[in-house]
């Protein structure tokens, strides 16, 4: 191993499955998901796991519990990483204003065997993996650590996603929206569509009274962020509502909308707890270079 190389860590609020962070070489730290009981839930982000959870969510009217790495897990992996030969760790995690996962990144840092750079991406879900992603690809072309630590702070603010809530009972169990509101806007079919601004919290773009108007709202929106950041590429995204992810996938092509599709990702247990099920949008990023 080079002296320069460096190690990436994430977490799994960044809904990449294991399996492809793997591929990327990079390593993550889960935070866990259970019951009101303390019943575990979902581990990690693979594809068994989540469906299981879904239909967990389908079947429960609880809001389920989430619950942060500790300052141990970090350790122990930035230690093990250190053994391996890394000279050099990047950890990029979900914004703090959503979790206490950077700052336990943080505390682990200060007693790691070798330098740590914790990010606060101030992104989370799939935006959090297009910046990972980016990262690992930005590694495996030759650039240094402190060339992706650049380059991650200048894309950062263009990065995001977007998404429209088919229904509010969770975010409602969550606190996140009052019952009352919650209440009329499920009765009159109202579809809040939201993203992450800038600061890492979530914020409001606005609302459709259906799933197809929201959809078409959320193309509306692609179109607006291109011609404001030029083109772009990512994700797909939803909580089990495939029906409306084709929609969204044909009113894009439609537009001609210079989005280049990744793929489709499937929203994971630490954010879908938040969202609940229906949920769909997309997760962009400017392409490199």
């Amino acid at each position: 191993m080079a002296a320069e190389d460096f190690a990436i860590v994430t977490d799994s609020a960044c809904d990449i499955c294991p399996e492809e962070l793997s591929s990327w070489g990079v390593r993550c730290v889960n935070l866990q998901v259970s019951d009101q009981a303390g019943n575990p839930l979902a581990s990690d982000n693979s594809p068994a796991n989540v469906e299981a959870f879904y239909d967990w969510m389908a079947t429960h009217d609880e809001l389920p519990k989430t619950s942060m790495p500790t300052p141990l897990d970090f350790g122990q992996l930035y230690s093990e990483l250190a053994r391996q030969g890394y000279k050099r760790i990047i950890s990029l995690h979900l914004p703090e204003v959503m979790s206490g996962t950077c700052n336990c990144a943080r505390m682990a840092a200060q007693s790691a065997p070798v330098p740590v750079d914790v990010v606060d991406l101030r992104r989370n879900t799939l935006a959090q993996g297009l910046l990972v992603r980016r990262a690992a690809q930005m590694r495996a072309d030759g650039c240094s650590a402190d060339e992706v630590l650049a380059a991650l702070e200048e894309t950062g603010p263009a990065c995001s996603i977007c998404f429209a809530v088919d229904q509010l009972d969770n975010l409602v169990r969550g606190g996140r929206v009052g019952r009352a509101t919650g209440l009329v806007a499920n009765m009159l079919d109202i579809k809040p569509i939201l993203t992450v601004g800038p600061d890492g919290a979530v914020d409001s773009i606005g609302m459709a009274k259906s799933m197809k108007r929201a959809v078409s709202r959320l193309v509306k929106r692609a179109e607006e962020l291109v011609a404001e950041l030029g083109p772009l590429e990512g994700y797909l995204v939803h909580v089990r509502n495939t029906k409306a992810l084709e929609a969204l996938r044909a009113g894009l092509a439609d537009k001609a909308v210079a989005f280049t599709e990744l793929g489709v990702r499937q929203v994971g247990p630490i954010i879908a707890t938040h969202v609940g099920l229906g949920c769909v949008g997309f997760a962009y990023i400017p392409p490199r270079g």
